[in-house]
């Protein structure tokens, strides 16, 4: 038996699950010719809104930044070395204090470009990079953005930037959805494809703060915030679709920009209650993650996170692992990967 609330959006046109049936005649002889086959209508979709997200977390053992986290403009200043504010031209000075992650570690990740990497051994068409590992032992998992950021306090699970972006996704500053359309079968389903949108509308909040479910929420009105649609499968409950384009709008109260991810995969827990949880894996400019971190965000930004513009700008161009020019030998994005909790939703368009 369906769902009540899924019988009640087919009645409003949101989801179509209604099958047409048919039936043999028996008897004798020849018999009237075979009916033309009724086309199988299209499966449901199913909508979701974000409802937690930030970065997908490795898991490492020991220490994983000898020098413990980098210095921010104040720390400098406490320790009475001040430094310039070089936000607007981060080549201006070098941070010779300012540390990336090396370390080892695990994670539930995505082999973005199809092979495991190694800075001791790079292949002729990639920069030198580590992967990341998986839980079984699996090798291959491309995230090097977090080498690139992963000894910066406010970075770290539960700090300021997990507080600053979990906020925004849920007051209607940077409203993301999810939609997996074509959906025949919850379980197993050879056959989907996913969309991932941006939204200008706040989802519904509940009394205690919670993300309420089955909302409607707007699509962007402007398509250049609507996500490439990505073809994919379900397997035990979980989608896998890509790639992609992704795009919408950051805004984390000193930050007003785009971010946006290119040859992405969607992994997608559809979970009993109808809630969903994932990951989202892709590639991101240098110069937009530079854009956020650095030019908008500014001092305060690196006040509040910890870290110099000078030693952000060189660390992201350290360790970008995407967008590989041979005649160059270097890099203009690098391997991202995101964490997101979801309830359902309707995507009006």
């Amino acid at each position: 038996m369906d769902r009540p609330i899924r019988r009640i959006a087919a009645l409003v046109g949101f989801v179509t699950i209604l099958g047409c049936g048919s039936s043999d005649s028996g008897g004798g002889g020849a018999g009237p010719p075979a009916p033309t086959p009724v086309p199988q209508p299209p499966g449901e979709s199913l909508g979701f809104v974000i409802s937690s997200f930030g970065y997908l977390y490795p898991e490492h053992e020991g220490v994983v930044c000898p020098d413990g986290f980098n210095f921010g403009p104040i720390d400098f200043q406490v320790a009475g070395a001040p430094i310039e504010d070089d936000c607007l031209d981060p080549e201006a000075n070098v941070d010779p204090r300012f540390q990336t992650l090396t370390a080892p570690g695990r994670m539930d990740g995505f082999d973005l470009d199809g092979h495991t990497s190694s800075r001791e051994a790079p292949l002729a068409d990639e920069c030198a990079h580590d992967d990341f590992e998986g839980y079984q032992g699996e090798g291959g998992y491309d995230f090097n953005l977090w080498r690139a950021l992963g000894c910066i306090r406010g970075n770290q699970p539960g700090e300021i930037q997990d507080t600053i972006i979990n906020n925004s996704v849920r007051d209607g500053s940077s409203t993301i959805l999810i939609e997996v359309q074509d959906v025949n079968d919850e379980e197993n389903d050879e056959s989907v494809r996913v969309q991932v949108l941006a939204s200008t509308d706040a989802p519904p909040i509940g009394a205690d703060g919670s993300l309420l479910p089955y909302g409607t929420l707007s699509a962007h009105e402007d398509e250049s915030y609507h996500g490439t649609v990505a073809e994919g499968s379900i397997v035990n409950r979980v989608v896998t679709a890509g790639p992609a384009d992704f795009r919408w709008r950051f805004n984390i109260q000193i930050v007003e920009a785009d971010l946006s991810m290119h040859d992405a995969w969607v992994r997608l827990e559809i979970l009993e209650d109808g809630t969903a949880r994932g990951q989202l894996f892709g590639y991101t400019s240098i110069d937009e993650m530079y854009e956020i971190f650095g030019r908008q965000a500014g001092r305060a930004g690196a006040d509040a996170l910890g870290y110099t513009c000078s030693g952000l700008y060189a660390a992201l161009h350290e360790h970008a692992d995407g967008d590989f020019d041979p005649a160059t030998g270097t890099c203009s994005s690098l391997s991202v990967a995101y964490r997101f909790e979801a309830v359902p939703a309707f995507v009006a368009r």
